[in-house]
């Protein structure tokens, strides 16, 4: 899979970032996973929508088990083709995180991992997802500044002091507590080096 993924010329830092060999990498990937898997496990959510899946990794690693019927959103039509290889039992679509083409209360669980922090307006991001939910959200963002400092110690973006080039919002663990409970009720909440991941319930 790994060689028909290169083959297919596409690529991104988030592409990048999983096929990367490095043994510590996909041990914190791996953890990170594990931690996002075991919050969805409490929901039993039958349905599910994965808003800016990218190329399908984490929706593998998390749901490839999972009998909930699977949606997963993307802008790129590039990751979309990604996912779809690695996911091939999930359904896909091309689509805008600040206007989800689903009606209000279509899934049971919607799952956005690494997306708010590039979007130049998250709270009409995270209002977006509460409204195609019905009841639960899992949400995960850099941790700051752990995920820059990370990036500046292994010389990546070592121009922007470590910060991603996409990163437009940079969130502490307790700043993103604080940004999404106004909308919702954060049920549990959990770091795994160097991510934040936390799961709702919308209010």
């Amino acid at each position: 899979m790994r060689a028909a993924i290169i083959q297919s010329g596409y690529s991104s830092s988030n592409l990048q970032k999983h096929l990367n060999r490095s043994r510590l990498q996909q041990i914190l990937l791996r953890r990170f996973h594990r931690t996002a898997a075991e919050f969805f496990a409490q929901t039993g959510a039958r349905s599910v929508l994965d808003a800016g899946c990218g190329e399908g990794f984490a929706m593998r690693e998390i749901l490839h088990h999972s009998a909930a019927a699977v949606v997963g959103l993307d802008g790129s039509v590039g990751a979309l083709r990604i996912a779809s290889m690695l996911n091939p039992q999930r359904n896909f679509a091309v689509g805008d995180l600040f206007e989800l083409p689903f009606p209000t209360s279509s899934f049971d669980l919607v799952v956005c991992m690494e997306v708010l922090e590039h979007l130049d307006d998250p709270q009409q991001g995270l209002r977006e997802l509460c409204r195609v939910s019905r009841e639960w959200l899992l949400l995960t963002v850099p941790n700051e500044p752990f995920f820059r400092g990370a990036n500046f110690l292994r010389g990546k973006n070592m121009h922007a002091f470590g910060n991603d080039p996409g990163h437009v919002n940079h969130w502490s663990a307790w700043s993103f507590l604080r940004f999404v409970a106004p909308a919702v009720q954060v049920v549990t909440w959990r770091t795994s080096f160097p991510w934040t991941l936390v799961l709702c319930r919308v209010a």
